[in-house]
């Protein structure tokens, strides 16, 4: 019979050595934090495309809402 308990335990072996390294003292440490650096730079970037972009669509749809909402009146004005 397997014991469920022991099983869900996180325990020495259960990840590769080098998983999650070891802190700051971690001679791969400053490579990781240089790539995730430049990861969070490129997200930036994309982010604020983004933005610009909706703010376009936005804009766009504003303009779509008031032309809709003049020829409804419009059509109204027509009975």
């Amino acid at each position: 019979m397997v014991d469920e308990a022991a099983d869900n335990v996180i325990g020495r072996g259960r990840f590769p050595s080098g998983a999650g390294g070891s802190g700051p003292r971690d001679p791969g440490t400053e490579a990781r934090l240089s790539i995730l650096e430049l990861a969070v730079d490129e997200i930036r970037t994309e982010l604020r495309g983004i933005r610009v972009d909706l703010a376009e669509i936005k804009g766009r749809l504003s303009n779509t809402q008031a032309g809709l909402i003049l020829a409804i009146f419009a059509g109204c004005l027509d009975f």
